[in-house]
């Protein structure tokens, strides 16, 4: 008997620890971007590891079936639907220039720096003012003089969206400089006649009226339904879309939105509201799926590292 058990031991030890079994053949390959699928080869492993999932969703994952609540960006490991502008850990993007991040991990580091650069070097503190330009109008161009030239580090990503690129590239909404104010009509500047009310009794004593002439230049964009900034027109339907964003991200954080959310201190230090923070924001751009505590957590985590020894640089410096 002795000598049986010392054989089995012996084979175990010449035979090493149990080897695991082999991933899916999809997940063992490196990581690339399948524009024809829109989506990241690797993005089913990183929604098991990273999202807050419904019961059966994992398992049908697991078995490469999809789960019904799985967005495009939740296949591009981009939990808060960022925007290309050459950000780390970008491999691709799609034809609307969301990009596919080769982990869910780098897409959170870059969420959480967008909300860092948002705050602190652009000085927008509330859930509106931040929720305006990462997911800003599509049917509007707001051409406030320069308040924009931050967006091409938005999720919008360079130059606002991909439309207004286009018709940029072919002089509409041409945009002079670097101040984001339009070019100056070339229309003449014409003497428009002002149409008379109509007289209920014509000739019975009617007097000849020397009608005023309104010149072309002097009529705004505001007469014809544009935005307070005098911007071109924007739709109803996009601005309770933000408004509801902006809600959904002040929620549990702040009174409203247009409250300050404190997400960093003075030194540029993370707080508790951050995390909160993306934990909304990705539940609005990914719903009802939702990044789950451990993502969110290590991307703050790595934000306030990033941020001491920023510090300890500054202090170090000669």
């Amino acid at each position: 008997m002795f000598d049986l058990i010392l054989i089995v031991v012996t084979a175990l030890l010449v035979a090493g620890p149990p080897v695991p079994p082999p991933l899916p053949s999809a997940w063992s390959r490196p990581v690339a971007f399948n524009p024809k699928e829109r989506e990241v080869t690797n993005w089913r492993s990183e929604a098991l590891l990273h999202l807050t999932l419904p019961p059966t969703a994992d398992v049908r994952l697991a078995t490469g079936r999809d789960a019904p609540q799985v967005t495009r960006c939740v296949r591009l490991n981009n939990y808060w639907c960022i925007k290309r502008a050459g950000w780390a850990g970008e491999i691709a993007a799609d034809r609307d220039g969301h990009v596919a991040f080769s982990s869910a991990r780098e897409g959170a580091d870059v969420a959480a720096l967008l909300l860092r650069r948002y705050y602190l070097d652009y000085g927008r503190h509330s859930a509106m003012a931040i929720i305006s330009h990462w997911a800003p109008a599509e049917c509007g161009v707001d051409m406030r003089g320069g308040t924009n030239r931050a967006d091409g580090l938005s999720t919008r990503g360079l130059g606002r969206t991909l439309r207004w690129r286009f018709l940029a590239s072919r002089g509409r909404h041409r945009i002079a400089g670097r101040a984001g104010r339009l070019h100056r009509s070339v229309v003449p500047d014409r003497q428009i006649v002002l149409a008379r009310a109509p007289s209920i009794a014509v000739g019975l004593g009617e007097r000849a009226v020397n009608l005023p002439t309104l010149p072309l230049s002097s009529l705004s964009l505001q007469a014809f339904g544009a935005g307070p900034s005098g911007g071109l027109p924007t739709c109803g339907g996009d601005q309770a879309r933000i408004k509801a964003y902006a809600s959904k991200t002040a929620e549990g954080v702040a009174s409203g939105i247009d409250a300050d959310l404190n997400l960093f201190l003075s030194d540029g230090t993370p707080t508790a509201s951050l995390a909160r923070v993306m934990h909304n924001m990705s539940a609005v751009e990914i719903g009802p799926l939702g990044a789950n505590d451990a993502l969110v957590r290590a991307a703050v985590d790595r934000a306030i590292a990033v941020q001491t020894e920023q510090a300890r640089a500054v202090k170090t410096a000669p």
